[in-house]
């Protein structure tokens, strides 16, 4: 019998006996190290597609969301390029055989965490966070069935005892990089509302921020039946606010609307305790001018003590975003509307048209959607 050394089930160099009888070089071998290529260069490719923005519309509500601050995206680009790294080098750097199995055990913890806010918070899929999901999934079946015929020859070797505590200290090891890929993931994953406009601001929601419970309310500045609604909207705001989050968003069914946008936003972020009753001055500004300029604002909001202070372009286009997102993912067909939903229960519902949108229904579907 000879004696010789092969790699081991996660990158070390271990003796064994009579190792020529395991998955050694061969065609076989070759195919299945291709193989093992394919999800980490899927995961990758789709990662930088995410974020490149290539994208379908089901797509950009997870795009809002970051891991302390950081975009899914970018670090799935970052993360799937240390795997590939890791991957490529593992038969010249030991290390980079042991580093493969707990890089792609991470990735699944955080993927298990990021499928599951797809299915149950937002409600709707993103093609190219699935296929990340799936390829990750699939590395991890091929990595393991690469290693299982030297583990059963491990263990079917004289030292039984010693390879089994091995073992089982590498599945501990495996098991709580992937316990840690989900704890990670649930504490530094948030729906960012400022992230999402990208406005210097903790959220450009109203009320209460820890409420499960958010309240859209969607018109038009130049709306004839938006106008109508007005008064309603901002009733039912008034008391919504004590137990949800609300969200006044624009959406510019009238293309005048869009010259109302920035200042609306500006007076979101800046002004919110006196926001409602700006909205008022704005609304009467609405039914003057179409087109006004930041004199006209002022000169619209001076008497409450409000001074306009303009945001900046990226921070305006990243808010019109966030509106035109909340538009997509309750596919709001046009103004006046209210979209509800609350993220414990699971449940949404929307009111359109003057009829509907009174502050008792608005305040009914708030306690319907939230169970209260």
């Amino acid at each position: 019998m000879t004696r010789k050394l092969r790699t081991g089930a996660f990158g070390r160099q271990e003796e064994g006996i009579g190792m020529e009888t395991t998955a050694a070089a061969g065609p076989g071998r070759s195919v299945r190290r291709y193989l093992i290529a394919v999800p980490f260069a899927a995961a990758w490719a789709l990662s930088v597609m995410s974020w490149l923005g290539i994208c379908s519309d089901g797509c950009e509500d997870t795009q809002l969301y970051r891991i302390f601050g950081l975009p899914l995206s970018l670090l799935g680009v970052g993360y799937f390029t240390l795997c590939g790294l890791a991957f490529l080098t593992r038969n010249r750097i030991r290390f980079s055989g042991f580093l493969i199995p707990v890089l792609l055990s991470g990735a699944l913890g955080s993927e298990f965490v990021l499928v599951w806010i797809q299915k149950y918070v937002i409600g709707r899929w993103c093609p190219l966070c699935v296929g990340i999901a799936l390829s990750v999934a699939t590395a991890c079946v091929l990595i393991a069935l690469e290693r299982l015929p030297g583990v059963a020859i491990l263990l079917r070797g004289g030292e039984r005892d010693l390879a089994m505590k091995r073992l089982a200290g590498k599945t501990a090891l495996i098991l709580f990089v992937f316990l840690s890929g989900i704890g990670v993931t649930a504490m530094g994953l948030k729906k960012p509302d400022a992230f999402a406009a990208g406005l210097p601001v903790t959220s450009l929601a109203f009320g209460e921020e820890g409420s499960s419970t958010e309240v859209y309310l969607i018109t038009d500045w130049f709306c004839p039946a938006c106008r109508a609604a007005e008064p309603e909207i901002l009733k039912a705001a008034r008391k919504a606010m004590r137990q949800a989050k609300v969200v006044f968003v624009d959406y510019p069914v009238h293309p005048e609307t869009f010259n109302f946008i920035p200042y609306n936003l500006s007076f979101i972020v800046r002004e919110k305790a006196k926001y409602l009753e700006i909205r008022e001055a704005m609304a009467t500004l609405a039914r003057k001018t179409k087109e006004p300029t930041p004199e006209d604002v002022q000169a619209a909001v001076s008497p409450l003590g409000v001074k306009y202070v303009p945001l900046n372009y990226a921070e305006v286009m990243a808010g019109m975003q966030y509106f035109g997102t909340v538009l997509k993912t309750f596919k709001v067909p046009g103004a006046p509307a209210v979209a509800v939903s609350d993220s414990r229960t699971g449940k949404t519902k929307t009111l359109y048209g003057i009829s509907d949108i009174t502050s008792d229904n608005i305040l009914k579907a708030v306690a319907e959607v939230s169970g209260k």
